[in-house]
């Protein structure tokens, strides 16, 4: 009989679960103390076969059905969780799936569960910015298993990870009427900090950090970030990798969100997250000065380093 604690990762298919079971994997200490399970709704896919070839145990289960997660959950030591807003861009789903989680890791008596999740903006923005869902959601998740965990005495670590450098691309654009490579969101050129993230290489790195730390990191709301860049760096940076010169172009917030292909609530809902980041350098405007502080969490294992923008931009672009 192994001897090794288990990790249960939900998303394991996905881009963040992915990550933690890369991380997980790739340091020899972690792998000889650790089993991992990876949560999948459809075991029988290639993507959950290819878990299997790593050494990960594929299971089903599903965030609607709580005695699916308590199963995926028995005698696990860990689990990381991450649900996904934009599968019905439901605020009322999304905590009610996070809340399962929450439960059954009580339920089971998980020691550490760690959460994807991100800062409450209509509180950070004193209700200036009150409709960016995808954020208060995973927040209130949060807050309850804040709540919930001196039931069993379990650590709760809130992993909350930055803009996704993987959705730079899409920002990048021809002008129809001159062909030139523009980049236009609502955020000024120089003062706007944007907390960049490789959501695929980096995530994973943080999350195993504070699966080390263990009670260290109990209660930690990690404010997870590859680089900091202003979107002048942005554009320099994709121009000198790739030779295509970019130009950065504020543009108005109703105007932007003009130019997406999604329901009005949604374009509120991105338009206001844009407006975050710009205003409120996304976890509030002390963060990037305190992003030291974060980093502690990918430098508790040696040898782990953050990609850098430049070297994202080489391999993606």
């Amino acid at each position: 009989m192994s001897s090794k604690k288990i990790i249960t990762v939900l998303g394991a298919t996905g881009n963040q679960g992915g990550s933690v079971i890369t991380a997980l994997l790739a340091h020899p200490e972690i792998a000889s103390q650790y089993s991992i399970r990876g949560v999948t709704r459809d075991t029988t896919k290639p993507s959950a076969q290819k878990l299997l070839a790593k050494g990960v145990e594929p299971i089903k289960a599903d965030l609607n059905d709580p005695s699916s997660l308590q199963a995926a959950f028995h005698g696990a030591f860990a689990v990381f969780a991450v649900t996904n807003y934009w599968e019905t861009m439901s605020k009322s789903t999304e905590i009610a799936q996070g809340k399962n989680v929450v439960d059954a890791a009580i339920a089971t008596g998980i020691k550490h569960l760690i959460i994807s999740s991100l800062p409450n903006v209509t509180a950070l923005t004193n209700g200036d910015l009150s409709n960016v869902e995808h954020f208060d959601s995973k927040a209130e998740v949060s807050d309850y298993a804040e709540a919930q965990k001196h039931k069993t005495s379990m650590w709760v670590t809130h992993f909350m990870p930055g803009y996704f450098m993987q959705n730079l691309k899409s920002t990048i654009n021809k002008d129809p009427a001159t062909g030139a490579s523009m980049m236009t969101i609502p955020w000024d050129e120089t003062s706007t900090q944007i907390p960049l993230i490789d959501i695929v290489s980096d995530a994973g790195k943080y999350v195993a950090g504070a699966l080390v730390l263990g009670a260290g990191a109990d209660g930690a709301r990690i404010q997870a970030v590859s680089q900091w860049a202003t979107p002048n760096e942005v554009a320099s940076t994709v121009t000198e990798v790739t030779g295509d010169k970019v130009t950065f172009l504020e543009v108005p917030k109703d105007v932007w969100e003009g130019y997406l292909p999604l329901p009005p609530h949604a374009k509120t809902e991105l338009g206001e997250n844009m407006i975050l980041i710009k205003d409120y350098s996304y976890y509030g405007n002390d963060a990037p000065a305190k992003q030291h502080e974060h980093n502690k969490y990918v430098e508790a294992i040696p040898g782990q380093s953050l990609t850098s923008l430049e070297d994202f931009v080489k391999a993606e672009f």
